[in-house]
């Protein structure tokens, strides 16, 4: 994965959402209970959202992306990753989900760390901080709906 222009991140980017799209989408379908189809529809609706968002970036005004620090939980760096499978549990999906997002999270952070272009590096930081509110936001429900009533 290398970079050369803003052009080039915001493809890879779009490409990345299409691929986590197609990927929840495919998790919802293999979903036999009701709830987990549920919960992968939504976030199918949120890479959409991403995809749109990456793909519409002006980049006259990438300059003025602001980045959002968002604290990490950590939850991610405890759990192990679980296959994608038919039947999975609520427990397991959102394990699932939560490695998922952690490896676009990290994909993005290495490719900032990785580039010396001022441009390119706060581009890739924005978009590290968006994979990170929708790992937050996973990392909150399994902290809430799974940790606690364990």
């Amino acid at each position: 994965m290398e970079f050369i222009t803003l052009q080039d991140v915001i493809k890879f980017a779009v490409e990345r959402e299409e691929e986590a799209v197609q990927l929840y989408t495919e998790a919802a379908r293999l979903s036999t209970d009701i709830a987990s189809r549920k919960l992968f529809e939504e976030f199918v609706a949120e890479e959409v959202g991403h995809k749109k968002v990456f793909s519409n970036i002006d980049l006259a005004k990438s300059e003025q992306l602001r980045s959002q620090k968002m604290p990490d939980l950590g939850i991610g760096k405890y759990l192990v990753s679980v296959p994608l499978r038919p039947n999975m549990s609520y427990p397991e999906i959102l394990r699932f989900a939560i490695k998922a997002e952690d490896a676009a999270y990290n994909l993005y952070r290495a490719a900032a760390d990785a580039t010396d272009d001022p441009q390119l590096k706060k581009t890739l930081q924005v978009f590290a901080e968006v994979e990170l509110v929708h790992k937050k936001r996973i990392e909150d429900i399994y902290d809430a709906r799974v940790l606690t009533e364990n």
